[in-house]
């Protein structure tokens, strides 16, 4: 598949700012941070199963079974249900993106230790075309269609909330494979990417975190707070 996307390389916080405000603002833009460049795949496509879609329901439903008694919010249909599973880390066919450039870029960063760094973060943006945005789930079976959707979660979970999250969501072709989404022939051209140079990470989160953006805000619990003290202490000054 021949690639269409544009790919853009920053050096500074200023300049990742730019690319974003020189996006058109009736464009309804969504992000998603990765710490390595990769492809995107939602997290079941790495998995040599023979029929997806049948793993996946059982997956879910198991997924419904076991969590009642771990969860104080029971999601009331499947697309919820499927992000609450993607969200605690479960393999499905959902993609983690947000409206928000500022915390895609936080999640880039957010693994890497500013030190001995080599690699490029990346950002990816999605223009979103209007008709494939799903306005109602109820009623709705996540894993029917043959094109992806995109839908934004109820705020089932306050990671979410706070993250602003929406989902991708995929679709095997015949059941079976997954195409890259960067290389679907329907959204390559909506797809661009920025690459983040290691030499600016610094910089970057110390300006999300002047912004309100770092593991605090971005995971409203002990855990966050713990991750944002270390870095105030231990990270930000190295």
């Amino acid at each position: 598949m021949e690639q269409q996307y544009i790919t853009h390389e920053v050096k500074s916080f200023r300049e990742f700012q730019d690319i974003i405000l020189g996006i058109p603002t009736e464009q309804f833009i969504l992000y998603r941070g990765q710490a390595l460049d990769k492809t995107l795949l939602p997290k079941i496509a790495r998995y040599n199963v023979p029929d997806v879609e049948e793993t996946e329901r059982e997956m879910l439903e198991d997924f419904k079974r076991r969590s009642l008694h771990l969860i104080d919010y029971h999601p009331g249909n499947s697309w919820d249900w499927l992000a609450l599973a993607q969200h605690h880390g479960m393999a499905t066919r959902l993609l983690d993106w947000t409206e928000n450039p500022l915390i895609a870029l936080w999640f880039s960063m957010s693994t890497r230790i500013t030190e001995n760094n080599t690699d490029y973060s990346v950002v990816w943006a999605f223009n979103v075309p209007k008709d494939d945005i799903v306005l109602s789930t109820e009623d709705k079976d996540p894993f029917k269609g043959r094109t992806v959707k995109v839908f934004k979660p109820n705020h089932i979970t306050k990671r979410i909330s706070a993250q602003f999250g929406w989902f991708t969501i995929h679709k095997s072709e015949r059941g079976e494979r997954f195409v890259p989404f960067e290389m679907h022939p329907d959204y390559s051209s909506r797809i661009f990417k920025i690459k983040i140079d290691p030499s600016c990470f610094k910089e970057c989160k110390i300006r999300l975190h002047n912004f309100g953006i770092n593991s605090s805000s971005m995971y409203p619990d002990i855990d966050g707070l713990a991750k944002h003290v270390e870095w105030l202490f231990l990270e930000k000054e190295l």
